[in-house]
């Protein structure tokens, strides 16, 4: 009794996981459309299939040219993936890179020890490096021009080299740059345009086989600074958003569910999707306001 009714909470589940994840492969035309190997090793996670999404994830960092969503995604299933098959030396390794690319990365610690002990010996590596991996953008502009400021910080040297991008159109081509792969660079910007005051810009840094290991915006999310009269900095919160991958996997909720099916056996899913006896008539009672009185 107790297996069929395990059997189906993780059957609701997964399904659960399925409908969310629906609506993010329509992504945005102007967006590369990750790999379908991201998404097959991630739902291969989903599946509890480690030893096939490990495989799968292995085969996506080798490639060329991922976007800095996609090279995350994949290592953050290959070392997940590897820490549960109990290869702790390669978990470790990948936990290092998962947190080069992604520094804030937490592993969910309802994984166990068996993800938490390699992950912990990664994030004791980057405490002894003198700073973290980082990429940073800043504009200085004018309706005359001004600059872009970029500083590089690449600890373990896997950078080799950054592309910057500027225009001052809101669509079309950016000027594009290539500066140095270490410390502060400069990237001049030209005169705006007349009636233009709205400049967008990014900077990327690429490892040997063009994937994005850092970024500070994007092509398809730029950051952006104004122009009005003087002088004008920018790239401040709330510009350069990565859009790109909107997948269920990078959601917090999915690793802990999944999370969950590892450590219970899939029991713990079961009780977390069980439903209880449904919301009260008080709790679907509606208020209504008629001004600042209560209607009902």
């Amino acid at each position: 009794m107790l297996r069929s009714a395990t059997s189906r909470g993780l059957v609701l589940a997964f399904a659960l996981c399925a409908t969310l994840a629906g609506p993010a492969y329509a992504a945005p035309k102007t967006e590369k459309v990750p790999p379908a190997e991201v998404e097959t090793a991630e739902q291969l996670y989903a599946k509890l299939e480690y030893e096939a999404a490990n495989a799968v994830a292995e085969r996506v960092v080798k490639k060329n040219g991922l976007t800095h969503d996609q090279l995350t995604r994949a290592y953050r299933v290959l070392a997940v993936t590897y820490a549960v098959l109990e290869k702790e030396d390669q978990a470790k390794e990948a936990f290092i890179q998962l947190l080069t690319y992604d520094p804030e990365y937490q592993a969910d610690p309802n994984l166990g020890p068996k993800v938490s002990g390699p992950f912990q010996e990664a994030r004791g590596f980057w405490r002894a490096q003198p700073v973290k991996p980082k990429l940073e953008v800043s504009a200085q502009v004018s309706r005359e021009g001004g600059s872009l400021r970029v500083v590089t910080r690449d600890p373990t040297k896997i950078v080799k080299k950054v592309q910057v991008g500027w225009r001052w159109t809101p669509t079309g081509d950016f000027a594009t740059s290539e500066v140095e792969a270490r410390g502060t660079a400069s990237v001049e910007v030209e005169a705006a345009p007349s009636g233009r005051t709205r400049l967008d810009f990014y900077a990327q840094a690429l490892d040997e086989r063009d994937s994005v290991v850092f970024e500070s915006g994007n092509p398809f999310a730029p950051k952006s600074a104004f122009a009005q009269g003087g002088v004008a900095g920018g790239g401040g919160p709330g510009n350069g958003k990565k859009t790109e991958g909107g997948s269920v996997f990078s959601s917090p909720v999915f690793w802990l569910l999944t999370g969950a099916a590892v450590v219970g056996g899939g029991a713990a899913v079961f009780f977390a999707t069980r439903g209880g006896d449904g919301p009260s008539q008080a709790q679907l009672s509606p208020v209504l306001l008629c001004g600042r009185e209560r209607c009902n």
